[in-house]
Order: structure tokens, then sequence, then C-alpha cells
């Protein structure tokens, strides 16, 4: 009978750190690294290629947790992302090459998928509000000026949908580390890469698009608000 009770106390223990592990305000620095590239919109000559470039993101991330299996996410990031197009024939530089700054503000839904008393596995849901924050109008151009790209900006600001895969970790006092993996899909092309073969034509060769999708990397620690709360102390 002794040990029947000792069992169950040990497992309604279990429960109640469980049942609070990871819930409130949580508010903590993020950091990101990224990789990017362009999408084809018309046929790509067999002399131009392009490849993934990469980037990074910094910035603030608010988390909620409203029950031990649900969260909500939010923040705000510096994100810096951009493409990468060769000309493989070009002898008088055959790379172009450029990131653009963005402003992101996601709204996440976080889904607990596996739960102990301090660790989780988490799936992420939602969308972003991107808007750019550089010139949206720019030429890039070789040595020679014989491989040139003039960047069209069509959309200052777009919706990204979001999704992840989380490891957190909740340590002592109950701040959380993450490490997760992120692919952000825009619905569309914001901007058009016009590529000429020389600053004389007065049509691109061919265009290419950038949609700003991107695959990362990245890591959060966030601190829990209850923390910074001054303890109270009583003088008799």
């Amino acid at each position: 009978m002794l040990k029947k009770r000792i069992y169950l106390s040990i497992i309604l223990v279990t429960i109640s750190n469980v049942s609070m592990a990871q819930r409130g305000f949580r508010v903590g620095p993020s950091a990101m690294f990224l990789s990017s590239r362009t999408s084809v919109i018309d046929s790509l000559p067999n002399s131009f290629n392009f490849r993934f470039k990469s980037g990074f993101g910094l910035g603030l991330s608010v988390q909620y947790g409203i029950t031990p299996n649900f969260t909500i996410a939010s923040g705000a990031n510096f994100v810096s992302k951009g493409y990468r197009v060769y000309n493989d024939t070009n002898r008088n530089g055959d790379l172009l090459k450029h990131n653009i700054n963005h402003l992101e503000v996601p709204l996440n839904f976080i889904f607990n998928l596996k739960t102990n008393s301090s660790s989780l596995i988490r799936g992420v849901l939602g969308l972003t509000h991107t808007s750019i924050l550089s010139q949206q109008n720019k030429v890039l151009e070789n040595g020679n000026r014989s491989f040139i790209i003039k960047q069209r900006v069509t959309h200052t600001s777009y919706p990204m949908l979001n999704l992840g895969l989380e490891i957190s970790k909740e340590n002592k006092i109950n701040n959380l580390f993450v490490f997760g993996v992120y692919f952000k899909q825009s619905f569309q092309s914001y901007t058009i890469l016009d590529v000429y073969n020389s600053a004389n034509s007065s049509q691109p060769r061919f265009n290419l698009g950038y949609k700003g999708t991107y695959i990362g990397v990245g890591v959060s620690y966030l601190f829990n608000l209850k923390n910074l709360k001054k303890t109270e102390e009583f003088f008799y």
C-alpha cells in the first residue's frame, strides 16, 4: 500500500512539472543562418546559372505558452537574403550577387510534438509580414559591363508561409533555449531581375524572379519574464 502511494505521488509530481513546462511569456534574442536563391521566369541560356546565396537574420523573439501543448510566437527580425547569378562564359567577371535587407514580423503557432519535464520537439506553422528596407531598384555590373542585372522591386511588402521544426530545452530557472530548422515560402516573386549582355542592350536577354523564399537554421534564448520580478522581502 505504501509503495502504491509513493508511485502515485511521483506520477502526480511529474504531471505537474509537465503541465507547467514552457508556459507563460518568454522574450529573448534570436539569430539565423539562411540560404535563398532566384527562380526561373524565362528559359535560362546554357551559359548562365544561379546558386544559393547565404544570408543571416537577427532579431527579438516573443513567445507565450498558453497550454503545455500550444504556444503563440511573434517578434521582429532583421533579415539579409539575396541571389547569386553566374555567366560561365564571361571572362571579365562571371558572378553578380546581392543581398536585400528586410524586416520580418512573424505570427507563428507552435505545437509540442513530444513532451517531458524540460524538453520539447515543436512544430511551427504561421505567416510572416515582410518589408524591404534596402534600395528597391539596383543595377549590378561586371568589370566591362558585359554582364548586367537590373533589379526591379514590384512589391515592397509581402506575406510568407512559415514551417519549422524546433528542439527546445528549459533550464532550472525556466529560461528556454531553442534550436530550429525553418522554411519560409513567399507566394509570388516580388523582385524581377533583368539580365543583359551589354550596357547598350535595350531589351534583357532573359528575366529571373526572386521570391525571397529561404531555408534557415536558427537559435533563440528566451528569458522567463517571471525571473525579472523583484523578490519580495519581509522584515519583522
